[in-house]
């Protein structure tokens, strides 16, 4: 069986050919682009395998579906944002469960200046940090960004083109209105 090189068009016999994975999209490539591309930036190589000639059940396919959806599912950046009165909350729940500051610090693996300066509220915990604490102290500072739709501005300006700029609608009302006449 034999390929044809996605890069440069040229016949690669199956053997020869190198799928990579280029900004997302699985490419079939000869060793020649392989090679140009290998030097250019770092492609992820993947095996070309021989299609094998069997029929696929119904259920391996909607199998291979749902993995795909939860691959994709997973992807997702989600944005966290520590608590506004989250000083208060580690210290009250230090001082509930009777430890010092030094006590809290060895715990969490961090420098006792570190738990002071978070509790005075001179200092915000990194998202690890905070997660730390959360688990050693069984509080609650992180929770998930709200981004408000009110504080969202369109990025495009007066300067920018749209379609329109780009057609002159006046040439092509002309044409509407002489032969609507």
């Amino acid at each position: 069986m034999s390929y044809y090189c996605e890069m440069c068009g040229r016949e690669v016999s199956a053997k020869t050919a190198k799928r990579v994975v280029i900004e997302g999209s699985s490419l079939i490539v000869c060793s020649e682009c392989y090679s140009k591309l290998s030097r250019k930036t770092t492609i992820r190589e993947i095996t070309v395998e021989e299609p094998a000639n069997r029929l696929v059940s119904k259920r391996q396919v909607q199998a291979s579906i749902n993995r795909a959806v939860t691959s994709t599912s997973l992807t997702r950046i989600e944005s966290y944002e520590i608590v506004e009165n989250y000083h208060s909350i580690i210290k009250n729940a230090r001082e509930k469960l009777g430890w010092s500051q030094e006590v809290l610090a060895s715990k969490v693996g961090e420098s006792v200046n570190t738990i002071r300066r978070i509790e005075s509220g001179k200092l915000k915990p990194t998202l690890e940090l905070a997660r730390k604490l959360e688990r050693v102290l069984k509080v609650k500072l992180i929770e998930p960004a709200v981004i408000e739709s009110s504080e969202y501005t369109s990025p495009s300006t007066s300067m920018d083109l749209t379609i329109g700029d780009l057609i002159d609608t006046r040439k092509y009302s002309r044409k509407t209105s002489k032969g609507s006449r």
